[in-house]
């Protein structure tokens, strides 16, 4: 190993005596750093130039022609705050730059300063230079009155010691109005003159105290009121969902001042009474003819006919709020639509029921040849409705909720197992 990267001994040694930490007397500065310190006198070289541009030596020029001229111009600047002291030093540098400057040579930045600037910026410098400027008087201005006015003598306040009572002032006061009521005229003859307070004022007067006579316009509270009446609209009688302006009463109750719209209430209305003739306008009502599309299963793919229908209870959880709200059970349609939902729990309860009804489909249930209607007309549902497209994609889908993906995978297993697309392939 090198020897000289061997480390010696610490060796500990005996500092003096400790030096006291001395601070500086000069104020400090707002930033931290030291204050930029101005010169008030000009640099010897710009006498120089100053001197040579008047025809002077430096000398003559440095020495002053008179002492008491000094003196006085430092009082001067001693009186003027900084920015006055800053412009009186401007103002001097530029006379002394303008004396020292030909004709030519100030024609020339004139130019320069007319080329270079804006046009706009030099029209507002000018007006400025002329607003500052004094001016003489304008043709415009009127034209001076020949008869001096005399000035207006100050308002006189005159405060007086009295003993009257305010009844007696107040009796004065209507004597004012009613002389001032009785001369109207005078007051337009009259100059305008300066408002004068005669009103006398007591030395004990209280301006808390209650006064000695009570208007007529105001009248003291003997009995305060039990209670406090605000007016309200009257009241509506409570909803009853059993009536048959149910939606109307609803709407004029909670909602009066939004337009109605019976088609998004149209979930809310109650249910129609049997046989009356608004279920006999429902879809599934036990007429002799009935749509194949309009065939409602229940959660194992049963069918279920009309009168079966409306004869579950609702504890079932086959109602639901569709086109008959007074059947149970789901048609192919509303299951392909709950296919396509964004909650997951009703896609898997429609894969698992789709999944059953094309298990019973094609395991013959409803007819096993073309000429069944039953069979090919919920076929044909199925088509329309687009379900085996919908059981595919959620099967085949990569992420997303696992539970539909496995409820889509066996129906599609159901489809398969039932043989209807081995027998009507292509259909």
């Amino acid at each position: 190993m090198d020897p000289t990267l061997l480390i010696g001994d610490i060796v500990e040694r005996d500092s003096g005596d400790k030096k006291p930490v001395e601070f500086s007397d000069q104020p400090i500065s707002s930033t931290g750093f030291p204050q930029h310190k101005r010169r008030w006198r000009s640099s010897a070289f710009k006498q120089q130039r100053a001197a040579e541009a008047a025809g002077q030596t430096p000398s003559a020029r440095s020495q002053p022609q008179d002492r008491s001229e000094v003196n006085q111009s430092q009082n001067s600047t001693a009186n003027m705050g900084f920015e006055d002291v800053e412009k009186k030093r401007i103002d001097h540098e530029n006379r002394q730059k303008l004396a020292s400057m030909s004709p030519a040579e100030i024609a020339q930045a004139q130019n320069d300063i007319m080329n270079g600037l804006n046009p706009a910026l030099i029209q507002r410098l000018l007006q400025r230079a002329t607003i500052d400027e004094p001016t003489g008087p304008s043709p415009f201005d009127p034209p001076p009155s020949e008869t001096p006015q005399a000035p207006e003598p100050p308002p006189e306040i005159k405060i007086e010691d009295t003993s009257k009572t305010m009844a007696s002032s107040a009796t004065e006061d209507a004597t004012q109005d009613a002389k001032s009521t009785k001369e109207p005229g005078s007051e337009n003859k009259a100059s305008p003159s300066p408002a004068v307070s005669t009103k006398k004022i007591a030395d004990d007067y209280d301006e808390d105290q209650a006064p000695a006579q009570i208007p007529p316009d105001i009248f003291p509270i003997t009995d305060l009121p039990k209670s406090v009446h605000f007016p309200a609209p009257p009241s509506l009688p409570d909803v009853d969902p059993s009536d048959p302006d149910f939606l109307a009463t609803l709407h004029e109750k909670y909602f009066p001042n939004l337009p109605a719209d019976p088609s998004k209430l149209a979930w809310m209305a109650p249910i129609p009474t049997q046989d009356s003739p608004a279920d006999k306008d429902s879809s599934y009502y036990p007429h002799p003819e009935i749509a194949v599309s309009a065939f409602r299963f229940d959660f194992r793919g049963r069918f279920l006919s009309p009168r079966v229908s409306r004869s579950i209870p609702s504890s079932k959880g086959l109602h639901h709020h569709g086109e008959a709200p007074e059947a149970a059970g789901y048609t192919i349609a509303e299951l392909a639509r709950l296919a396509r939902s964004a909650v997951p729990a009703q896609r898997c309860m429609a894969f698992q029921t789709l999944g059953r009804i094309l298990y019973r489909l094609g395991n013959g249930e409803w007819g096993k040849t073309e000429d069944d209607p039953v069979a090919m007309g919920v076929w044909n549902s199925v088509k329309q409705g687009r379900v085996l497209q919908s059981l595919m994609e959620a099967a085949m889908g990569e992420g997303g909720h696992r539970g539909s993906r496995a409820y889509a995978t066996e129906a599609l297993w159901l489809f398969e197992k039932g043989g209807w697309k081995e027998k009507y392939k292509g259909r």
